[in-house]
């Protein structure tokens, strides 16, 4: 009989904070998750998942380090560090959507282009699955709070978004 199929998932609270366990008992799930985290942390990832599918997310504690100047080197740095981490196949999710300060949408506004950006790059230049939910967790340009336990962090339902689409494009794309 052979075994589970094995999945790493590397990434900031998001991953760290995903109760993998319950929502994907069919998989092996190992959590690389790490609060806090961002770019630097996957640019130094060095466990060897090359026999797992790996599921990457990341960016959201970079964007405040952002600004249109300096966003096409970040895409760069990005893309390069998410296909750096060997794998069976790689699962990228966009960056998600943040609630700014003053009820302004302009974080969101920019989280939008820097995603559009990743994804070309990763669609032109990669064979990685980009998985984009971003517009799945606005409401009115703002991170929905129904999704959320604290206007940032996930909750059941935001995670059920992520389970949803990733079953859906592993699915599809696993023998990609």
């Amino acid at each position: 009989m052979e075994g589970k199929t094995k999945f790493a998932f590397i990434g900031n609270s998001h991953i760290a904070y995903w109760p993998l366990e319950s929502y994907f008992p069919q998989w092996e799930c190992r959590n690389y998750g790490v609060p806090g985290e961002g770019l630097d942390y996957v640019e130094r990832f060095h466990e060897d998942v090359s026999d797992s599918y790996v599921v990457i997310q990341f960016g959201t504690n970079d964007i405040y380090h952002l600004n249109t100047e300096n966003m096409d080197v970040y895409v760069e740095r990005y893309v390069k560090a998410v296909s750096a981490i060997l794998s069976r196949g790689t699962y990228l999710f966009c960056i998600f959507p943040r609630n700014d300060f003053m009820d302004s949408t302009a974080v969101n506004r920019f989280i939008a282009l820097l995603n559009e950006k990743i994804r070309k790059k990763i669609e032109e230049e990669t064979n990685v699955v980009y998985l984009d939910v971003f517009d799945k967790f606005l409401l009115n340009d703002r991170l929905n709070p129904d999704l959320t336990i604290d206007d940032l962090h996930l909750n059941g339902a935001g995670y059920r978004i992520l389970v949803h689409t990733l079953r859906e494009l592993f699915c599809k794309y696993k023998n990609r």
